[in-house]
């Protein structure tokens, strides 16, 4: 976080956008403000005002979704945005420059370490401020280097005890607690995934890679479509399972860990729907091995629109839903994403997202670790970023008439969520997305970027809570 140079920082938020005229004029009004030694940054006074109650998060949040993209402060007003929220959660802890001012009085600290700390705390909190929970800290994620608190550990320790020492003894023993928790909450994080990797080798590459990647299965079955619970159809995902288990077995992170791979069995086969003037039918099953039950989905149809060879291949649980769900009488999708039209919005949103994703691509990509292909093979459609999008309601006009919004589920192959875990990290992203009209041709609307991004947010922190119902096998196996 760097200093601003506008020397109203107040000032600096009305232009990029974040904060009205009547909020501006409110903060410059309060009591407070008056006395406010010239703020930081812009964020620094963004979350003053939420502290003092000037303004919410949610009011914040709408502030930033209405700045255009190609507005002239947008990356400004993001990156406000991003800094007041940190300092709003340090404020919550009591550290502020309150506290940086106490621990500098009582000598615990020195000018430059107090003068780059007062950059990266919250001018007031909402809590007392707490010199304890500052240092640690300062110790942890500011400024002060591991050795610098260490010596300071070490002067403390050796005064006298006189009144003074006294108290900043104990501030700092209080300090190193908070300190040693935090290094044995962060041991503990690492243990629980080094463990979930040697024991969950299933949860790591089934869950992950399985249900919620690209991996797809072949059946060569008669002309007619089988049910999804059919013989066929079951026997072509026993043999997916098995293939699944051998390639945990060649794969799995820790070969001499002891665990032991089961071979997952699948349950309650059902169909979601069929769709009749493609020939496919939409299905659902549980997936069990040990004591985890996921839900999976596959599709069974033609490997050609008008071919006889049929093919069963493993979907998105989100897209199956969706797309096979909502279905006429006559077998025909009930949305279309009208006056729009599938095709028409499926190419205006691939050429929004496209953009956003080739700077995390590449960013994961050197997070990801190398692994040799496995028993499985991908299906190339699924392995897009972009794999699948299906209207899940109408589409509905915006009442300043620029355009439509339409709520759709999107299969998003995540790159970072895929690097962190290891497998594809799929994920299904839930959202209304505005599209315009322009010259003749569809384009998504100028808030694409924000909203699609924050639905991303939202699906990858629920995908890395419990990873559970996020898709199906899509692997390739030919019988």
């Amino acid at each position: 976080m760097t200093p601003d140079a506008n020397p109203d920082a107040f000032l600096a938020l009305l232009t990029q956008g974040l904060i009205t005229d009547a909020q501006h004029d409110a903060a410059r009004a309060h009591p407070e403000a008056s006395a406010l030694a010239p703020l930081p940054s812009p964020a620094h006074a963004l979350a003053w005002m939420r502290v003092r109650g000037l303004m919410t998060e949610d009011e914040q949040n709408s502030a930033l979704d209405s700045i255009a993209d190609d507005a002239p402060h947008a990356d400004d007003a993001a990156d406000t945005a991003i800094d007041a929220d940190d300092l709003v959660e340090l404020a919550e802890q009591g550290i502020t420059h309150e506290a940086i001012d106490a621990l500098f009085k009582d000598a615990l600290i020195d000018a430059e370490t107090r003068d780059m700390a007062l950059a990266e705390t919250p001018v007031a909190g909402s809590v007392a401020a707490s010199p304890v929970a500052t240092l640690a800290w300062l110790a942890t994620e500011g400024p002060l280097e591991k050795e610098g608190f260490e010596a300071l550990r070490a002067q403390v320790a050796a005064e006298p005890a006189f009144a003074t020492a006294v108290e900043r003894a104990r501030i700092v023993a209080e300090a190193q607690a908070l300190v040693e928790a935090d290094e044995r909450a962060a041991r503990a994080w690492q243990a629980r995934a080094q463990r979930s990797r040697r024991i969950g080798a299933w949860k790591f590459l089934a869950t992950v890679a399985v249900i919620g990647g690209g991996i797809g299965w072949y059946a060569f079955a008669p002309a007619s479509v089988p049910a999804c619970d059919a013989a066929s159809t079951r026997k072509t995902l026993d043999s997916l399972m098995r293939r699944v288990s051998m390639d945990v077995r060649m794969r799995r992170l820790d070969p001499n860990g002891g665990a032991v791979i089961e071979t997952p069995s699948v349950s309650s086969l059902r169909e979601v729907g069929y769709l009749k003037p493609e020939r496919v039918r939409g299905c659902m099953a549980v997936m069990t091995q040990g004591d985890s039950k996921e839900p999976m989905a596959y599709t069974i149809g033609p490997t050609e629109p008008k071919g006889d060879e049929m093919v069963v291949r493993g979907a998105d649980v989100a897209i199956v839903q969706a797309r096979f769900g909502n279905l006429d009488a006559e077998g025909r999708p009930l949305y279309n994403a009208e006056p729009i039209g599938r095709m028409a919005m499926e190419k205006a949103f691939r050429e929004g997202a496209a953009p956003l994703g080739a700077a995390r691509a590449a960013s994961a990509a050197r997070m990801r670790p190398r692994t040799e292909p496995g028993l499985v093979r991908k299906d190339p459609n699924r392995s897009r970023e972009i794999a699948e999008i299906e209207p899940t309601g109408p589409c509905r006009k915006l009442e300043d008439g620029t355009g439509h919004a339409c709520p759709l589920v999107v299969e998003y192959n995540d790159s970072l969520l895929g690097a962190l875990t290891g497998g594809d990290g799929s994920l299904p992203v839930r959202g209304e997305f505005t599209f315009v009209e322009d010259n003749g041709n569809w384009r998504v609307g100028d808030d694409f970027a924000q909203t699609f991004m924050r639905r991303v947010l939202e699906a990858r922190m629920a995908g890395m809570a419990g990873m559970a119902g996020t898709g199906a096998p899509d692997t390739s196996i030919q019988q």
